[in-house]
């Protein structure tokens, strides 16, 4: 698959643009908003390549002001951002575009789109205010009642102003008539507004969509239903196309910039930011879950360009199975917590060639394990965010998420042993099982990290705090105090805080707590910033 990567207008998008060589038709994939576009990432991403495989260009995108992009606080930005993608689309000489979107993404798609452009909507909204009112009662659910910040509203993975939140609910459907494919859930039916129009019920979505990333499933048949019907469309002859003129590095001012690299064996995607002063201490920064490099609410990019800004190199990777690293299948396995990611910390590590007392691991949940996993770089600093499973022994691939969906959705057999389980066994004993299979809990996970020279912190909110406490958190902050030699280990409680970084209150503690560390960290490598 042939993908140019980089950033284009001003505000920049972030692209991924999939041209064969001769393309029959252009398709512009909307991403869908906040969290639903950190699950559907993989899906979407084997849609372009399903697509490519059919003679069909394609481009993907983060709208300024979301992801990758360059920040953007303009309400329009949205629609703006959907618009200059099937412009760029288009200077790679595809003649007609069709726009698809999935979930929130349908609402930008079909605002987009024109008479004379395809339409797919996929497990569309029926309006952006049913949206949001949905979208709002989750996040009450998941973050709590207290998610506005001066001014500014927090849904599951997404921050919204007052302009934006207003300018989401004003969209809305209207009359389709040809060249227009709706795919609704068993039982659903298509947004009233579009009026008569093609829909077909696909299996999957909820799969997909209505859990964490550890639960999503790619739906093939779905995924398959929209490449038939575009390919359909098409014209049996493509014309000839060249990759679209693409800006390499985006520019964020204050003297530090972003580019795309590739790094080690496996060709992993990464995003750098980089400091005036190339020469810099380096931290790596890992994602949670199966999630790509942005974080929850786009925490990583806010705290990367940070950092860069205190003069600190920053890498985001995106480690295999994740974003845009490894090729895409409707059946692959993921890695969380197993030894393919930590061979991935090493390769990164590796080929950033830089002294371990200029290093920093910094992750969250499934990324703080594996920063966790980094004793033999000898980094100066790990820090690790939510930490809530403290294993030695690598994982099969694909057997952390096959054991998540086996207790959330238990057979009844399961069910029956769970209960009388917890009935049976005394909770003293229940806990030292659970201690048995993290491996001997927190002192045993950081032992090697202290004893390699390494500063360990852990950033956790209460559940993950008691979690800590539990599993011998505080033998390791007796045995491993600050000043203790060769390294310490240290607990920072961010009471009322959230383990998946949803909320406000956490997520801005995690990044000035991050922040405050590395400059006492390397202080002769790192500048004060004002912002």
């Amino acid at each position: 698959m042939t993908t140019s990567h980089g950033w284009s207008g001003s505000p920049a998008l972030r692209v991924a643009v999939q041209t064969p060589p001769s393309a029959r038709l252009g398709v512009v994939i909307c991403p869908p908003l906040g969290q639903e576009g950190v699950i559907a990432y993989r899906t979407l991403r084997l849609l372009a390549d399903r697509l490519e495989a059919r003679g069909v260009a394609s481009i993907r995108y983060d709208p300024s002001g979301r992801g990758d992009a360059q920040a953007d606080a303009d309400p329009d930005a949205l629609l703006r951002s959907a618009r200059h993608a099937a412009a760029v689309l288009r200077t790679t000489g595809v003649e007609r575009v069709v726009f698809v979107g999935l979930a929130s993404a349908a609402l930008v798609a079909a605002a987009a789109a024109t008479d004379d452009d395809g339409l797919v909507l996929w497990d569309a909204p029926e309006s952006g205010r049913a949206w949001l009112r949905r979208q709002r009662a989750l996040a009450t659910m998941t973050i709590g009642a207290h998610r506005v910040v001066d001014g500014v509203e927090t849904l599951v993975g997404i921050d919204l102003d007052p302009d934006q939140l207003a300018a989401v609910g004003a969209l809305r459907h209207g009359p389709r008539s040809d060249a227009t494919l709706v795919l609704v859930r068993p039982g659903a039916r298509a947004p009233k507004a579009l009026g008569d129009v093609a829909v077909v019920e696909v299996a999957g979505s909820a799969e997909l969509l209505d859990g964490t990333s550890i639960h999503a499933r790619i739906p093939a048949d779905a995924l398959e239903t929209v490449v038939s019907w575009i390919d359909d469309l098409a014209p049996a002859a493509g014309t000839a196309t060249t990759p679209p003129e693409v800006d390499d590095v985006l520019h964020l001012g204050h003297g530090v910039s972003e580019r795309v690299v590739l790094l080690g064996p496996e060709r992993l995607f990464a995003i750098e930011t980089v400091p005036h002063d190339e020469d810099a201490p380096v931290v790596v920064l890992h994602n949670g879950a199966a999630e790509h490099r942005v974080g929850a609410s786009d925490y990583q990019v806010e705290l990367a360009r940070a950092l860069a800004r205190d003069g600190v190199r920053v890498l985001r990777v995106d480690r295999r199975g994740t974003g845009e690293s490894s090729p895409v299948a409707a059946d692959e396995r993921d890695y969380l917590f197993a030894q393919e990611w930590i061979d991935d910390q090493a390769a990164v590590v590796a080929a950033l060639d830089v002294d371990h007392d200029r290093l920093a691991l910094v992750g969250m949940c499934a990324g703080a394990w594996l920063a966790g996993r980094g004793s033999s770089a000898s980094p100066r600093l790990v820090v690790e965010i939510s930490p809530n499973d403290y294993r030695r022994r690598a994982a099969e691939p694909g057997s952390y998420s096959d054991g998540v969906r086996a207790v959330d959705a238990p057979s009844p057999a399961r069910r029956w042993v769970r209960e009388r389980y917890n009935v049976v066994v005394p909770e003293a004993l229940r806990e030292r099982i659970a201690r048995r299979d993290r491996a001997g809990g927190v002192v045993d996970h950081v032992r090697p990290l202290v004893s390699a020279g390494t500063d360990v912190v852990m950033i956790a909110a209460d559940v993950d705090a008691a979690l800590f406490d539990r599993l011998g958190g505080r033998a390791a902050l007796a045995r491993w105090a600050p000043g203790a030699e060769p390294g310490s280990v240290t607990l920072v409680r961010v009471p009322g805080g959230d383990h998946s970084l949803f909320s406000p209150h956490m997520r801005r503690a995690v990044v000035s707590e991050v922040r405050a560390r590395v400059r006492a960290t390397f202080p002769a490598g790192v500048r004060p910033s004002r912002n």
